[in-house]
């Protein structure tokens, strides 16, 4: 169901950040708004770069309790989408950005995900009507090399 909304709604946020820009520059002036702007891009490059850097230690960091790696993992990628967030002008989205900032939610989300997404990134549904699961491994085939056929010039 999520998937057949979610491009409405990131249309639906993208006019409420355009509509949110209007309706900042009416009231505060056209500098103030690019201003803002930019400080919002350095805001997100910022949390993008930083929650990388600990993305990929954490992934390269052997541990034996792979839910605590995870989760800090997940709470690592709703930073870089809070960044993401924050890059994307508009004060809709960084509203959303800044509820991402707080420990709290990212705590709840992270643990929403690690109940409902596996580790290879499948998504499990409480009502699963699909039916069997079919799990399978690809081998690559490769051809003997051709034998090249001697000419009649060759004798």
């Amino acid at each position: 169901m999520l998937r057949r909304y979610f491009p409405i709604m990131v249309l639906g946020l993208l006019f409420a950040d355009l509509a949110s820009l209007i309706w900042l520059g009416g009231r505060v002036g056209v500098l103030l708004v690019l201003a803002l702007v930019v400080l919002d891009i350095l805001i997100g490059s910022a949390l993008i770069r930083r929650s990388g850097t600990n993305i990929f230690s954490m992934l390269n960091t052997p541990v034996s309790d792979k839910k605590s790696v995870s989760g800090g993992t997940a709470q690592s990628l709703l930073l870089a989408i809070a960044g993401l967030l924050f890059i994307i002008p508009g004060i809709v989205s960084d509203f959303i950005a800044l509820a991402l900032l707080m420990p709290w939610v990212r705590r709840r989300m992270a643990g929403f995900f690690e109940t409902h997404i596996s580790g290879d990134f499948t998504f499990y549904s409480r009502s699963s009507s699909r039916g069997a699961v079919i799990d399978a491994e690809a081998i690559e085939i490769e051809e003997p090399p051709k034998l090249e056929i001697n000419s009649p010039r060759d004798h």
